[in-house]
């Protein structure tokens, strides 16, 4: 795991990656361009194979995603050096799937943007080494992407959401509390101190063996739970028969 990681290191190191974008945000938080900029963003941080193509407006041109999900269900969890193999053998045609829905080839994207951080060692490193081979190839500057940051910020490619604001990251593998000063800049206000939500609805599901039921077992565990209330709550004719309401105060 630590050669991992350190080779995740060493091939980000400075003269390996380009600062213009992320130095521009900085000082220019508000930053707006002469021309449309496009971006083709590469994802595999777990066991999604993604690609998108975005521009400076925050359109999406084109997108592509490889689900892992059937192939994790039958081993009963996510296996990182099997997540590993998957993305490897998909990232290509994923990329080229999203450049064809664009109608762009790679010559035609201003930068290649890859997910570094966090997420499993062994799926990123496969990402940020075709991000690598695209930037080399193309000769576009390679952008490292915290993809927790990247959560916070979409907000901002549909609504008019001006920093700082205030973000509540929940997903599969975090949960966090954060202030968005800008782009480049967050402050960490508390995250949850063991599992995240659908990691805890992951085991939860394995402690109840829902997968031996027929209908669940193509889901995931926040599913398979959800699937599963649904069914009492209709079998019960009651819909107050599992609250999850949040009471003021």
């Amino acid at each position: 795991m630590q050669s991992i990681c350190k080779t995740l290191q060493l091939s980000l190191s400075p003269q390996n990656v380009c600062k213009c974008f992320r130095s521009a945000l900085k000082n220019e938080p508000n930053l707006t361009f002469k021309r449309s900029v496009t971006i083709l963003g590469i994802e595999t941080s777990c066991d999604d194979t993604g690609c998108a193509i975005v521009n400076n407006e925050g359109h999406i041109l084109g997108e592509s995603l490889h689900s892992q999900q059937d192939i994790h269900l039958e081993h009963g969890g996510i296996i990182p050096p099997v997540a590993r193999d998957l993305h490897k053998a998909a990232i290509q045609d994923v990329v080229k799937k999203a450049l064809d829905a664009a109608n762009m080839k790679i010559a035609d994207v201003d930068a290649i943007a890859t997910t570094l951080k966090p997420g499993l060692p062994l799926s990123l490193i496969i990402g940020m080494q075709y991000g690598k081979h695209l930037s080399k190839i193309s000769k576009k500057p390679f952008i490292p992407i915290h993809h927790m940051e990247a959560h916070a910020l979409t907000i901002r490619m549909v609504e008019q959401v001006e920093f700082p604001f205030l973000v509540l990251l929940i997903s599969g593998g975090h949960s966090l509390l954060a202030v968005a000063q800008s782009a480049t800049h967050f402050q960490l206000i508390g995250q949850s101190r063991d599992d995240a939500p659908g990691e805890a609805l992951d085991k939860a599901a394995r402690r109840l063996k829902l997968r031996n039921i027929l209908e669940f077992r193509s889901m995931s565990g926040g599913q398979a739970r959800e699937a599963e209330i649904t069914i009492s709550v209709c079998a019960h004719g009651d819909a107050k028969l599992v609250s999850f309401g949040i009471s003021p105060g």
